[in-house]
């Protein structure tokens, strides 16, 4: 640990389950709308902002042999215990410690047409939200709302209660903690998002996932904490699983049915495609199938746009 003009920087390695590629996690974060902005971007590296217990930092992440390097920076001092929050975060974050080995067997034994995205895409760990608070929140936003709308929105929270952090001549603001936002009533919400619904919602979500608490989220069994979740007021079965998947890596269950993920699997398998076959192949392996197919579809739009 480095103390440099009253500020602290703290350096170190994060291993990562092979293959992982950093730069195909920076090529999806380049298309990904809901965090747009939310960080800095060269070809291997990214610089971004978390916030810990009150405290602002910034950290950055850069592609090295076997995982990644990377630099943590706050105007505090910077604690074992919240280096160690920060590091758990990051390898939440790009999903470090994923192993896709038996994902990838099962990805090449399935219709050419995905196994050829999964070889397009190949190192990719799925990116997630960096905290549950964002997912959450954004999981209400996005709700019967267009992305730009919802992004704004995301944006407009961020920099009213986010803190911010000044690291290498750029400005970053972290989301919000749930303790950020705790205070905020139902009639607070509706001044930011201009929405009575979802303002309620939003009141309603930061109690519940305070209530149920994170540890609870990432280790009771799936149904238990999809429970938990739908009995807060406005979190359906979509912002569930989001929340679930995309903020807390669980990656054995998808919504199939839903129409994002019917449309999707139209593309690759065919109309009428039994989900069930889908569920019987890839198992706990699920949420890992429904990224590289939502990622690699995608990447093919933008070549045909470019």
């Amino acid at each position: 640990m480095t103390a440099v003009l009253g500020q602290t920087r703290v350096v170190g390695v994060l291993p990562a389950a092979q293959p992982f590629d950093l730069r195909t996690s920076i090529r999806f974060l380049r298309g990904f709308g809901a965090c747009r902005g939310d960080q800095v971007m060269t070809v291997d590296s990214l610089t971004k902002a978390i916030a810990v217990d009150g405290q602002a930092i910034a950290f950055k992440v850069a592609s090295r042999r076997g995982g990644v390097d990377y630099v943590l920076h706050s105007d505090e001092p910077i604690s074992d215990r919240t280096r160690e929050i920060v590091c758990h975060k990051i390898d939440g974050y790009l999903s470090l410690s994923d192993n896709l080995a038996e994902f990838y067997a099962l990805a090449q034994e399935d219709h050419p047409d995905y196994a050829r995205l999964v070889r397009n895409l190949w190192g990719l760990h799925q990116v997630r939200f960096l905290t549950v608070a964002e997912i959450g929140v954004w999981a209400i936003l996005s709700q019967r709302t267009p992305k730009n709308v919802s992004t704004a929105l995301k944006r407009r929270i961020t920099q009213n209660f986010g803190r911010k952090i000044s690291f290498e001549g750029s400005d970053y603001q972290a989301f919000p903690e749930l303790t950020d936002l705790q205070h905020l009533s139902a009639a607070d919400w509706v001044g930011i998002v201009k929405n009575g619904r979802k303002a309620e919602y939003l009141a309603s979500l930061v109690h519940g996932l305070l209530d149920i608490g994170e540890d609870y989220l990432a280790t009771a069994p799936y149904e238990e904490a999809t429970k938990a979740l739908r009995r807060i007021k406005g979190v359906g079965e979509f912002s569930a699983a989001a929340i679930l998947l995309r903020g807390l890596g669980r990656m054995d269950f998808v919504p199939l049915d839903m129409p994002n993920f019917a449309e999707a699997t139209a593309k690759v398998y065919g109309e009428g495609y039994d989900n069930q076959l889908l569920r019987d192949r890839y198992g706990k392996h699920l949420g890992y199938w429904a990224y590289y197919l939502h990622t690699g579809l995608g990447a093919l739009k933008d070549e045909a746009l470019s």
